[in-house]
């Protein structure tokens, strides 16, 4: 686990609530996300994690205040956001046949100018992001014959071509193996240690107690607690939140909780 440091802001939720079928689903949300950051947003389903995150990235209607770089977030344009904020959603459902390679260069989609062909920086961003997420060995397969753990790397490689400061990502470890599993976790560390700013939903309490500078735990669509693994996830929290008596193991990674029983 890295020590904290002084990092610059550059994503910032105030009061942040979002209503869907009259239904309060987030509640009053408040989170800062910072340079060289990497937050784990943990909690049961149906916590309200994956309508804050599409909240923060400006993708459906909310109250409150999202501050991109100390300014609305909606005084920027769509395209302008996209340069800035990379959202990858859960599921990774890809419509069409398409080569790998080409799915992975929609992430440059934000940068473009449409009439014109891809630039050299254009291709080189999408191999970078290929070669990050392992997928280079079948770039020009129809991304419809990969397993779906090879369409989660491809989706993540998408995002990375994007080039953004700003990352979301719902679940970016579902559907991997666990060496897969590390292998993205480390990949989302690195982006951070480039200056990059992290926040990944997580179901796994060991994989955000390993990687994650602050883990936030959401509960019935409010935050229960905000803080690094140790505090966050306190025996107390986990027993409340998600209803577990966990045992920690210390590892050089720091205090990592294992399940031991519901409660």
């Amino acid at each position: 686990m890295r020590q904290p440091s002084d990092r610059g802001l550059l994503l910032s939720a105030k009061n942040i609530s979002v209503r869907l079928g009259g239904r309060r689903v987030v509640d009053d949300v408040s989170l800062d996300l910072r340079q060289g950051e990497l937050v784990a947003l943990v909690g049961p389903n149906g916590a309200g994690k994956t309508t804050l995150v599409r909240a923060l990235a400006g993708l459906i209607p909310s109250y409150g205040d999202v501050l991109l770089d100390g300014g609305p977030l909606h005084d920027h344009s769509p395209r302008q956001r996209a340069r800035r904020i990379a959202y990858l959603p859960q599921g990774h459902v890809f419509h069409w046949p398409m080569p790998v390679a080409d799915i992975v260069a929609l992430g440059r989609y934000p940068h473009a100018d449409p009439f014109s062909p891809a630039t050299e920086t254009d291709r080189a961003a999408v191999q970078r992001a290929l070669a990050a997420t392992g997928t280079l060995d079948f770039a020009q397969r129809a991304v419809a014959t990969l397993s779906g753990g090879e369409r989660a790397r491809v989706a993540l490689a998408r995002v990375l071509a994007t080039e953004a400061s700003i990352l979301l990502a719902d679940e970016p470890t579902a559907s991997l193996d666990p060496r897969h599993q590390l292998l993205v976790m480390e990949l989302l560390l690195a982006m951070t240690r480039k200056g990059a700013a992290v926040l990944a939903i997580l179901h796994d309490l060991s994989l955000a107690a390993r990687f994650a500078d602050r883990v936030i735990v959401m509960e019935h669509g409010r935050l229960a607690s905000d803080g690094p693994a140790e505090t966050a996830l306190s025996p107390d929290i986990i027993a409340r939140v998600f209803g577990l008596d966990v045992t920690f193991v210390t590892t050089e990674f720091g205090r990592i909780p294992l399940p031991r029983r519901p409660l």
